[in-house]
C-alpha cells in the first residue's frame, strides 16, 4: 500500500536563482551600468560586455567588489570604485528582480499543506530587501541570511540554526529537504549535515567535484509532484 505520509518534514530554499530570477535581474543590473560608462560603450558592444559581466558570476555568485576590478582592468577609462559599485549593483540588482515565474503560488501551496519551509540565503541585509521586493516578505515564515547569521553556507552552524528556525524538534535532518541552485553552497551544505537535496539546474550541467543532488529539477516549481502538492 503506498504511503500517504509526505516524503519530506520541512522544505529549505536558497534565494537568488532558485526562488527569485536573479538571471535576469543581473542582465538588468548590467545593463543600466554598461549604459552609464561611456567607456565601455566605446569599446564593445552590449552584447560583448555583457557576456564578460558573466564571466564575473561562477556559479550564480558575485562578489561585487572584486568585479569592478576586473572590469576596470578591462576597461581602464571606467569610473568607479568598490564600494560605490557594490552599492549600485544591489541597488539596481534589487530594482530588476522578480520572483521566478510560478514562486509565489508554489509557496501558497507550501504553506496551505502545512509544510514548514524557511530560506537560508549567503548575503546580508540586501537579501531581505530582495524577498521585501519581490513581496514574499508576507508570506515567507523566515529569512535566514548568512550575514546577519555570522556563518555562510556550506557552514554546518547556518543548516542548524534554519532546523532550530523551522522548529522541529528531533527531525532527523535526512526528513528535511534543501533546495539550491549552488552545487558549492547549497547542496555541499545540506548534504554534508544529513539532509536530502535538490538542485535546481536552469540549463546547466552539474559539476563533478560537488556531492551528487538526491533531485534535479530545472526550476523549483518542479518540484510540486515530489512534495504532494
Amino acid at each position: 500500500m503506498k504511503s500517504l505520509l509526505p516524503p519530506f518534514n520541512a522544505v529549505l530554499f536558497d534565494l537568488d536563482d532558485t526562488l527569485l530570477d536573479r538571471k535576469s535581474a543581473y542582465d538588468y543590473a548590467y545593463r543600466c551600468f554598461y549604459d552609464a560608462q561611456p567607456a565601455i560603450q566605446r569599446a564593445a558592444t552590449w552584447g560583448a560586455a555583457r557576456a564578460f559581466f558573466w564571466t564575473l558570476s561562477p556559479y550564480n555568485a558575485t562578489d561585487a567588489r572584486s568585479a569592478i576590478v576586473e572590469i576596470m582592468r578591462r576597461w581602464p577609462g571606467v569610473k568607479s570604485d568598490p564600494e560605490s559599485h557594490r552599492k549600485f549593483y544591489f541597488e539596481k540588482l534589487i530594482e530588476g528582480l522578480e520572483p521566478v515565474h510560478g514562486v509565489p503560488d508554489f509557496l501558497a501551496g507550501l504553506s496551505k499543506a502545512g509544510l514548514p519551509w524557511g530560506i537560508v540565503t549567503n548575503g546580508d541585509q540586501y537579501q531581505l530587501q530582495k524577498v521585501e521586493k519581490t513581496g514574499l516578505k508576507d508570506v515567507t515564515p523566515f529569512v535566514l541570511a548568512s550575514k546577519l547569521f555570522g556563518e555562510e553556507k556550506p557552514a554546518p552552524a547556518i543548516y542548524h540554526e534554519a532546523v532550530r528556525l523551522l522548529g522541529l524538534n528531533g527531525t532527523p535532518y535526512s526528513r528535511v529537504l534543501f533546495v539550491g541552485d549552488n552545487p558549492y553552497t547549497d547542496i555541499a551544505g545540506a548534504h554534508g549535515v544529513g539532509m536530502k537535496t535538490a538542485w535546481v539546474r536552469m540549463g546547466r550541467e552539474y559539476p563533478h567535484d560537488a556531492p551528487r543532488p538526491g533531485h534535479v529539477v530545472e526550476r523549483v516549481t518542479d518540484l510540486r509532484p515530489l512534495l504532494g502538492l
